[in-house]
């Protein structure tokens, strides 16, 4: 196991069912790993500020993970800066709320669906983007700020 920070290793980055399944190397390249341990320190500071564990549901993706499993070819999970977390502390909407009100810094914070939390970080300039993700006729649409 590859201890990334106290809390957080590289396996739990990494691991994909789907990259499994489809026998998909989601190994992170040299050139990321900054990315993935400055990540690592974020969502230290994340999990001191709820005083919860938060389990990592989907990390770094290779481009050819990040495809099969519909991201954005601009993902920041392909670049090693975003994760999307369940934490015991609340609802995704309760976790972004508390994240918010504390002044944590982050480029984008989302509230998918009422069923997870993405967080992404820049190495330069956190933008401080809150949305939220809903379905409105099949698709998904990102709302500005917490519904």
């Amino acid at each position: 196991m590859t201890k990334l920070t106290e809390h957080f290793t590289l396996e739990e980055f990494i691991r994909s069912t789907t990259a499994n399944k489809l026998k998909i190397d989601n190994s992170v390249p040299a050139d990321l790993m900054p990315n993935v341990q400055l990540t690592a320190i974020k969502l230290e500071l994340v999990r001191k500020v709820l005083g919860k564990p938060i389990i990592i549901t989907s990390g770094y993706r290779c481009s050819a993970l990040n495809s099969r499993v519909g991201g954005v070819s601009t993902s920041a999970h392909t670049k090693g800066l975003a994760v999307d977390f369940k934490s015991s502390f609340g609802t995704p909407k309760e976790i972004c709320q508390q994240l918010v009100d504390a002044g944590v810094q982050f480029d984008k914070l989302i509230q998918e669906h009422n069923q997870w939390v993405h967080i992404g970080f820049s190495p330069t300039h956190n933008r401080q983007i809150v949305l939220t993700a809903v379905k409105q006729d099949g698709k998904t649409v990102y709302l500005s700020g917490l519904k």
